[in-house]
């Protein structure tokens, strides 16, 4: 499978014109660039295929500029699956900076709390706060087995990073807990 075939895979239909067009920005080098693993979600009534890590240079900022503001944030969400946690970073504070709210960009949001970097949890913490509510319990509601995954990645990132410090599960001083009883319950934790 080509990597533009990855990235189709990697979004709604509804987005693959726009795709095509974002993927013709990639960097290209002498050897091909690299995907490695991938995610399979259901979204809605599709299937989509996100990559658990690429290994692509970013593209240049310049070309960024020439792209639609939908367009721009497909990038975003692509570099979001970058192995360079400081790149993951970079992008989700973009997402946030231009308000990107398509449901296909929570999906990435949330793929992205499954980890352990906890200054990429700690940025996209306010975002899920101000994602607009009915949507986000939609999003919530017809995702449950993703959520659930997530949950569980959350657990396992915890116990093998943060079971020893002072952030602890039961009063959910980890941010990832801080996240899950936000989407589960629509409220915050204040600590």
């Amino acid at each position: 499978m080509s990597i533009k075939e990855n990235w189709v895979q990697a979004f709604p239909q509804s987005c693959a014109e726009d795709v095509q067009v974002v993927t013709r920005l990639l960097p290209r080098r002498w050897f091909r660039p690299t995907i490695s693993g991938t995610i399979e979600i259901a979204y809605w009534q599709e299937t989509l295929i996100l990559p658990s890590r690429m290994y692509f240079d970013e593209v240049a900022e310049e070309k960024i500029h020439t792209l639609s503001q939908s367009q721009r944030w497909l990038l975003y969400c692509m570099y979001t699956r970058h192995h360079d946690g400081y790149v993951r970073e970079k992008y989700v504070r973009l997402l946030e900076d231009e308000q990107a709210t398509p449901d296909w960009v929570l999906l990435y949001l949330l793929e992205l709390t499954g980890e352990y970097v906890k200054e990429i949890l700690q940025r996209i913490e306010p975002i899920l706060h101000n994602w607009p509510e009915v949507r986000l319990r939609s999003f919530v509601e017809g995702h449950e087995v993703y959520l659930e995954r997530i949950e569980q990645r959350i657990i396992s990132y915890w116990n093998a990073y943060y079971r020893e410090t002072n952030e602890q599960r039961k009063d959910s001083t980890y941010i990832g807990f801080r996240i899950l009883y936000f989407l589960r319950t629509g409220m915050s934790l204040t600590l």
